[in-house]
């Protein structure tokens, strides 16, 4: 059985199934799939995950490369497979080497010039690499993940006062509680970022719940976080954040009464005290954002789903919404 790779550089954060490189994966595996192959390939990260989804999905066998932290069963329990075929090495310079010349056939289908793979890739006997599914020169795009917002529609600014909101964004891969292979899956069918915000928000709705997050938050604490600024005068929130290349936050949102988060342990963030899950030190950053937080996850039960509002950002999203949401649905745009 002849042993093959396929070959990514590493892939931008902001991806979807209609990028080239994608295609072209997918018609690599259509091809492989009539071939006596095994392919030599890795995980753990975007480019390899992806490329290891296919391989799984189309029933083309593996062998496992990985990379020291990672391991086996972490893998198998990602991918919900067992690997015969296993190799583990101490780096990931050593396991991308380790890939590329122990495959008989290497297939490049999007590397990046002068990138790591790319010089590996040049070290190799020409009759060894196969160009036909090379996109290399493709060009990513994330200007759609940047836009600015058109007046607030009149019945979002007619939203009541008495509420919390919460906004939720784009993520840059895995949601909390899903595993690669599922994030993959998604990916690789997607016709535009699989984790967008109207997915997230989604995700909330279904599973009825939004999921506590711990990043910047002291002891790493999960929290779950609101802002009382009414809509309409929250457009300073929804602006581009240059550093992260997303969004800070989007129109997609839950809002729920004041007295129904503090019933269930919502509390007005304190500034400038000791460092606890609803403090902050500093006396000015973010403030302007009136940030309350609930400790933990937040669960949306049938008391809180009559009294939420569901905000989506145009108006054409609300009919999806209301396939399984049968409450309020506003939204932003006029």
């Amino acid at each position: 059985m002849k042993k093959i790779a396929l070959l990514f550089s590493h892939l931008p954060k902001h991806l979807c199934g209609q990028d080239q490189p994608i295609v072209q994966l997918k018609s690599a595996i259509s091809f492989l799939k009539s071939q006596n192959v095994t392919a030599i390939t890795s995980a753990g990260q975007t480019h390899w995950d992806c490329i290891l989804t296919a391989l799984l999905n189309n029933d083309i066998p593996v062998h496992l490369v990985l990379a020291k932290p990672m391991t086996l069963e972490e893998v198998s329990e990602q991918f919900s497979c067992n690997f015969e075929s296993c190799t583990i090495t101490e780096s990931r310079e050593e396991r991308d080497r380790f890939i590329c010349f122990n495959a008989e056939c290497v297939y490049p289908l999007w590397l990046r010039k002068n990138g790591h793979l790319a010089k590996i890739t040049a070290l190799l006997p020409a009759e060894q690499i196969d160009k036909r599914f090379d996109c290399s020169l493709y060009r990513f795009s994330g200007s759609a993940l940047k836009y600015v917002l058109r007046e607030p529609s009149a019945e979002l600014c007619s939203l009541p006062h008495n509420y919390l909101w919460h906004w939720t964004r784009g993520k840059n891969g895995i949601w909390e509680g899903e595993t690669r292979r599922e994030f993959c899956n998604d990916l690789l069918d997607s016709r535009s970022a699989p984790r967008n915000a109207l997915a997230t928000l989604c995700r909330i709705l279904r599973e009825r719940k939004i999921r506590a997050g711990n990043f910047h938050i002291a002891g790493n604490i999960s929290v779950t976080s609101f802002t009382e600024n009414h809509p309409a005068n929250s457009a300073m929130l929804f602006t581009w954040r240059r550093d992260c290349q997303r969004m800070n936050f989007e129109p997609y949102g839950i809002g729920i009464p004041c007295d129904y988060a503090y019933s269930k342990g919502g509390r007005l963030l304190k500034y400038g005290a000791v460092p606890d899950w609803d403090t902050m030190q500093s006396e000015n950053r973010w403030k302007n954002e009136r940030e309350w937080r609930v400790r933990g996850d937040f669960v949306l039960d049938d008391e809180c789903t009559k009294k939420m509002i569901v905000i989506v950002r145009k108006t054409h999203e609300i009919e999806h919404i209301r396939t399984f949401f049968a409450g309020r649905i506003v939204a932003y745009e006029q």
